[in-house]
């Protein structure tokens, strides 16, 4: 789980979301903006996520040549997303189907623009807009949950899991992230890669908690920066980052990364293993795997293979059980610790079904196990908030695996890490938006136990 924010004040801080309709109208949105952003919003409702959906209005849009008129595509259409819930309460005070056309209406009038030139409006559609750009964003009558974007599949657990903070927690989620980076030790190092972003004009500053990390404001377009080009930089959220370093991959080991995705893990692990040893890239999908064997190229990763995952070990994987000496599980999870990157995952129908996440996770985590070697260690991770895909995973691993225990993350960091544990007396690493400045994220550090003498 990588990224693409807007800038508008009204979608970096809830508190100041749009709320009268001001004086001064803002200039016209290009029409070629508009039809874009309405087509990504009809392939969302027809199942597409977010990024695949930006990704084809991007590239079928007609007259869409203009960098500028493409960032502001991405800043729409997440910010529409951010909104979605708000949005959705106000066109239902009107009895308004929550169509993408009429999304994208009401986000327009809140917005105080004139009427959207090139896209199909009614008369009924301009009564409608009329009436929403004479309302208040955050109306009083707006249930809490709604005015915080929290989906009713996930207002109970979270409001059990976070308790007095959940409001703070839900609010961080609505600010855009801002960018985080990777520096890739291969080829840099952390001084010299924010030097040479410097001289493109990014300001990108160290993170609190990674030894590896530059922070930069939310926006900020490092994909154009040679930096990234040349493989010194990776895009990676700080929380992404100390889950990797947990693993505390060294030179010469046997390390898997078991559900790598497209790499992000993987990359840091290669680097952290400086080429030496062997890193085996897992996943389920060759298109991900395609993407991350780009990524490994440009990162100078040299001792990676990558490994299409079967739908269960068949003899090639079989004769690689018991001879990891770490193996990383970033599970498929509800994504709700990513929501401030990923605005769109909150609304995902597969992602708030926590009882068949829960029961992939299981299976996942017990077919991983079966790689790591006596001594070796197994690192769990999530981009959660929920216990349900968190302890409760940890503790139902360890209840039905007699030969693994947990070990306390705390000393594992002292190994790895300058600044001092950031989760207090927590034995596992646990993230969050409001607490650390990164997305949610948790992490448990688990060893087989060394098979007696």
């Amino acid at each position: 789980m990588t990224k693409r924010t807007p800038t508008r004040k009204s979608a970096q801080n809830p508190k100041h979301s749009p709320t009268k309709k001001p004086a001064t109208k803002k200039a016209a949105t290009p029409t070629c903006v508009m039809q874009a952003v309405l087509s990504a919003l009809t392939d969302q409702e027809n199942g597409a996520s977010l990024d695949l959906a930006l990704s084809k209005a991007l590239k079928t849009t007609r007259d869409l040549d203009d960098p500028k008129d493409r960032r502001r595509v991405v800043q729409e259409l997440h910010a529409i997303n951010r909104h979605r819930a708000r949005l959705a309460w106000h066109l239902g005070q009107d009895n308004t189907r929550v169509s993408p056309h009429h999304l994208f209406l009401a986000w327009n009038a809140f917005e105080s623009r004139p009427e959207p030139i090139g896209i199909r409006i009614t008369e009924l559609d301009r009564a409608l807009l009329q009436r929403i750009a004479a309302r208040t964003f955050a109306d009083p009558k707006m249930p809490e949950a709604t005015r915080l974007e929290c989906p009713p599949a996930f207002e109970a657990p979270l409001r059990a899991a976070l308790g007095s903070s959940f409001a703070a927690e839900m609010e961080a989620s609505l600010t855009p992230a801002p960018i985080d980076l990777r520096v890739n030790l291969l080829k840099s190092t952390v001084a010299n890669a924010r030097k040479q972003l410097k001289l493109e004009t990014i300001d990108a500053r160290p993170t609190p908690f990674s030894p590896w990390g530059l922070r930069a404001q939310p926006g900020t377009n490092a994909s154009a920066t040679a930096a990234f080009r040349d493989g010194l930089i990776e895009f990676q959220d700080e929380g992404s980052q100390l889950a990797a370093l947990l693993c505390d991959a060294r030179a010469g080991q046997q390390v898997m990364d078991f559900c790598a995705g497209t790499g992000g893990k993987s990359l840091a692990l290669g680097a952290a293993m400086e080429n030496r040893g062997h890193l085996v890239v897992c996943d389920i999908s060759e298109v991900r795997l395609a993407r991350a064997k780009l990524r490994l190229k440009r990162a100078g990763v040299e001792n990676a293979e990558r490994k299409h995952l079967p739908a269960v070990d068949d003899k090639a994987m079989k004769k690689l059980h018991a001879r990891f000496d770490r193996v990383l599980v970033d599970a498929p999870c509800s994504g709700t610790g990513s929501w401030r990157r990923n605005p769109d995952v909150r609304w995902s129908t597969q992602a708030g079904n926590l009882a068949e996440l829960t029961a992939l996770q299981d299976k996942i985590l017990a077919r991983a196990a079966a790689f790591v070697k006596p001594g070796g260690r197994l690192i769990y991770a999530t981009c959660s908030l929920l216990p349900a895909e968190n302890d409760e995973r940890v503790n139902e691993f360890l209840r039905t695996h007699g030969n693994f225990e947990r070990l306390d993350a705390r000393e594992v960091w002292r190994a790895v890490a300058r600044s001092p544990w950031p989760c207090d007396d927590s034995p596992v690493l646990r993230l969050s938006p409001a607490k650390h400045g990164t997305d949610g994220f948790f992490a448990a550090v688990l060893q087989r136990i060394p098979a007696p003498r």
